[in-house]
């Protein structure tokens, strides 16, 4: 197999990047092996549920002639013209009903985004919102959440022991017939649009790039990962990958401190 052959989607949290403890960075390594890889024809893009913004500050100005697939497929963007191609909003019904289980359920906090950045959504209690130090985010009011294109929230939960208890109430909502739920770490439960999906972007974004004969390869880390993986030729993850990603996977790289798309690269032995 040749680079020029192949197409690679990658995910970042746990997968392309290091773990939060050490920056997060892109290891050297990987960055060398993408530059590599796209110098010899090989195509490569990201698939991550981070924001479009965000995700480009992490590749020494790299852009990507493929579309990247954002907040967890809910967002295609074209970072060579800077342009957003597609972007599915989350419901407003789902929108409101995660807001008042929010305020009266206890040991949660809400998030949300749109395709620039994440938000947390303020509640009455400033102590509380004070608490959710790990996640980088701007603070919003109720109105100004209200009035969000949202593409996506997400419920970050205190105790994630607790959490199997937490989605089952999610998936009980009235309006579970318009969302999916992914649970995209330990104590992340995002919402999305019921047909939003890594899955269906990262097919699009082949289709948008005309790479459609190329072999498929995508690696990630979660089970947010799972229906890419699925759709992929060659499903790769790092060795540090959930339970259920680890059985589903072609390939097992390195864990993702020690350069794990370098070692998929090199594993494909396409370069």
């Amino acid at each position: 197999m040749r680079a020029d052959e192949v197409i690679i989607f990658s995910d970042m949290d746990g997968t392309l990047l290091t773990d939060w403890s050490l920056g997060p960075v892109v290891p050297a390594a990987n960055l060398e092996a993408i530059k590599r890889f796209v110098s010899e024809g090989g195509l490569f893009s990201i698939a991550s549920g981070r924001q479009f913004g965000e995700t480009l500050t992490f590749f020494d100005g790299l852009k990507f002639p493929v579309p990247t697939v954002q907040g967890n497929g809910s967002v295609l963007y074209d970072s060579l013209r800077g342009t957003v191609l597609k972007k599915t909003l989350l419901p407003e019904q789902v929108k409101l009903e995660c807001l008042e289980y929010s305020r009266r359920k206890k040991g949660v906090w809400l998030i949300a985004a749109d395709e620039f950045d994440i938000y947390q959504v303020c509640s009455d209690d400033k102590n509380w919102d004070a608490q959710l130090t790990d996640l980088l985010r701007t603070p919003i009011t109720t109105e100004e959440y209200m009035a969000l294109e949202a593409v996506k929230t997400c419920f970050v939960i205190a105790d994630k022991n607790e959490l199997p208890s937490f989605a089952e109430e999610i998936r009980n909502f009235k309006s579970a017939d318009q969302f999916r739920i992914l649970q995209s770490s330990p104590v992340f439960l995002e919402l999305l649009e019921k047909n939003v999906g890594k899955a269906s972007a990262v097919a699009e974004a082949v289709r948008l790039a005309g790479a459609e004969n190329r072999k498929l390869v995508c690696i990630g880390d979660y089970d947010n990962d799972c229906d890419m993986l699925e759709l992929a030729d060659i499903a790769a993850c790092p060795s540090n990958a959930s339970t259920r990603v680890l059985e589903m996977a072609d390939i097992i790289t390195c864990s993702n401190n020690e350069g794990a798309i370098a070692d998929l690269i090199r594993r494909l032995g396409v370069c």
